[in-house]
């Protein structure tokens, strides 16, 4: 419910406006009034309304100056001047100054409950805009006050849970994604660090019939149905909004160090509290094998070697982060031994590639062996292919296969190359990553669908680009393009309809 400022030194008049909020419009409550504006200026401190009606003529502080405060002080706070009609040009030039709208008196109830539904309107993109905000903040562990959190997310007690497609976010590459928000009429909150993640908070009020942990997991049925894999990380108990940031912060932890590439797994938090060094124990003493052959001059040893590390690992279901961090041991021990090209040396970039796009463990061993084994070459038989006619054949099998579960896996098999060398041609190419180049291409191929049949339904449109639930494309649609699907076809019919 949308807090209101009255203002006018008439107390008929606050009365009147009063009435016709608490029987029009039930979306609306006045909060607090004043006499004049200095008054007003003092009430704003004590209780901040979202939308200020104020009079025009008043002793003290007029209606236009406290409007003109009110929106260097509080920008976000949208007001609305009442006015005579003697003082109506004056009103009209209020609006030039920052003033949402102005109304004649006497005021009419229809008129006061339009204006304020649209102000209404208005204030649903202003509170989701600064929900995402904080749900941001408190995903990267920023400091936000109990009273900002409780005023935009005001019921009370919440449940949490985060979702991750594939693996990590990247580390080292930059970020390679768009961040994920929730819709201004989303009862459920979200936030993702990229397309491939979301952190939901559900209102408590909002769970009847189903369980947390029922919800998720249908969740993630539906809208994660075609990943390659899947980890959710769930909180079963409710919490206020203002511990949100211990809350996601626990979550994140156990999402890190949970994910195992090629598994999906949906897990209870409060189960996982005291696993928290689950996975990281010293794994050394796999090496053994590998560290006889390269002490033994066995060259022809070391891939099997390493390929049989992997096996292992895949086998004990090893977290991504295990994994890396045996990774790097290994190739401290190789270069130990003088068997890395210094382009292999400063290889953090390429790792980070490898286990951002691996599908599954054999992947990655398949791209390591594959990396070590070109050691000196430096993939001379890519090298041919880097040419912008080779690239073009690769995007033009994307556009003709959008609607497909396209990945990074399957363009490799397709063209013969390794995931690190492929998204090196899209960097080179089209200065993006894999990732954000198909999200691209499919934003684009629904705008041209949505630009040639303006009533299609959304879940249509999604379905032709590739996207399997229409609430997840409808979020990376209003990610890249700033606005929901539903609101753009809106626009393509208005401008339709203006021009014949």
């Amino acid at each position: 419910m949308y807090r209101i400022l009255v203002v006018d030194d008439e107390p008929a008049a606050i009365r009147h406006i009063c009435n016709i909020i608490a029987i029009k419009c039930p979306q609306f409550e006045v909060t607090v009034t004043a006499e004049h504006g200095q008054e007003a200026l003092k009430r704003m401190e004590e209780d901040l309304p979202d939308i200020l009606i104020t009079d025009v003529k008043m002793p003290v502080m007029d209606g236009i100056a406290l409007a003109e405060k009110v929106k260097e002080r509080y920008p976000d706070v949208l007001s609305l001047v009442v006015s005579g009609y003697q003082e109506f040009e004056y009103a009209k030039a209020a609006i030039r100054s920052g003033v949402y709208d102005y109304l004649l008196k006497p005021i009419k109830p229809a008129a006061l409950q339009s204006v304020l539904n649209s102000m209404g309107e208005r204030l649903d993109e202003i509170y989701a805009r600064k929900r995402n905000q904080l749900m941001k903040s408190l995903c990267e562990k920023n400091a936000v006050s109990k009273e900002v959190l409780e005023r935009y997310f005001p019921a009370g007690r919440y449940y949490a849970a985060i979702v991750r497609r594939n693996g990590l976010p990247r580390r080292y590459s930059g970020n390679s994604g768009f961040e994920i928000f929730s819709g201004k009429n989303e009862k459920i909150f979200l936030y993702g660090r990229d397309e491939m993640e979301a952190m939901y908070l559900y209102p408590e009020d909002i769970l009847i019939y189903k369980s947390f942990y029922q919800i998720i997991s249908e969740t993630i049925r539906r809208e994660h149905g075609n990943s390659n894999y899947v980890t959710g990380v769930i909180r079963e108990a409710p919490f206020l909004i203002e511990h949100g940031a211990r809350v996601f912060e626990e979550l994140y932890q156990i999402l890190d160090r949970s994910i195992i590439i090629g598994v999906n797994q949906i897990l209870i938090a409060e189960e996982l509290q005291e696993e928290k060094q689950k996975g990281w124990e010293k794994g050394t003493g796999e090496f053994r094998a590998l560290e006889s052959c390269i002490e033994k001059g066995q060259r022809d040893r070391i891939l099997p070697a390493v390929g049989e590390l992997f096996g292992y690992w895949k086998r004990a279901k090893k977290t991504q982060m295990y994994v890396e961090a045996q990774v790097r041991y290994l190739l401290i021990l190789l270069d130990k031994f003088g068997l890395l090209s210094q382009a292999e040396q400063n290889g953090e970039r390429i790792l980070d590639e490898i286990f951002y796009y691996a599908e599954n463990l054999d992947e990655v061993s398949d791209a390591i062996q594959n990396m070590l084994a070109q050691k000196i070459r430096k993939e001379p038989q890519q090298q041919k292919m880097d040419t912008e006619e080779f690239f073009g054949r690769i995007t033009a099998f994307i556009e003709r296969h959008l609607s497909e579960d396209l990945s990074m896996g399957r363009l490799c098999r397709e063209f013969g190359l390794s995931p690190t060398y492929l998204n090196k041609l899209f960097r080179k190419y089209s200065g993006n990553s894999f990732n954000k180049y198909l999200t691209l291409a499919r934003i684009q191929c629904a705008r041209e669908i949505m630009n040639e049949e303006p009533s299609i339904y959304v879940k249509d449109v999604a379905s032709r680009t590739g996207y399997n639930d229409q609430f997840y494309f409808s979020r990376i649609f209003t990610s890249v393009m700033g606005i929901s699907p539903s609101d753009y076809m809106e626009q393509i019919q208005n401008h339709k309809k203006e021009n014949g």
